[in-house]
């Protein structure tokens, strides 16, 4: 019964989620004049390097994932705290072994979100999910 009133909760937040989603979005380009979410957007925004450099035919992919600010910091530039998920908490189960920080916490932008990622899948594409959406939640939560 836990479970479902879970993924109940999880469902029924979706047009919240949707809409300060899009209000971040709007917010960013607002403040930018780009949305950091594609990849016509200014690189700059979150990664260290210009995209001149990041799109070079040889790039290492640690000068690839630099980004300007820690992996929480650039999101919460134009996402409030707590936008969708804690983050900076340590996970008691990991199945699917996630990527964390360097100290063992989830983040909003390595351990759940993949900015650049290329899915078929609507709603993974949308949230910029590292993986589909109903295999990402039980990755730590249980079903």
């Amino acid at each position: 019964m836990h479970a479902l009133m879970l993924i109940m909760a999880m469902f029924l937040s979706l047009p919240v989620l949707v809409g300060t989603g899009l209000a971040a979005d709007l917010a960013a380009r607002a403040k930018f004049g780009a949305s950091p979410h594609n990849d016509k957007g200014d690189c700059t925004l979150c990664h260290a390097y210009p995209a001149e450099t990041l799109r070079g035919w040889f790039v290492l992919g640690s000068t690839k994932r630099k980004l300007k600010d820690g992996p929480t910091e650039v999101c919460l530039k134009c996402h409030g705290p707590g936008f969708g998920h804690a983050i900076g908490k340590k996970t008691a189960v990991n199945h699917s072994d996630l990527p964390l920080d360097e100290k063992g916490e989830i983040t909003c932008a390595i351990t759940c979100h993949q900015m650049h990622v290329r899915t078929e899948d609507q709603k993974q594409k949308y949230y910029h999910l590292r993986m589909p959406f109903d295999s990402l939640c039980v990755s730590c939560h249980d079903k």
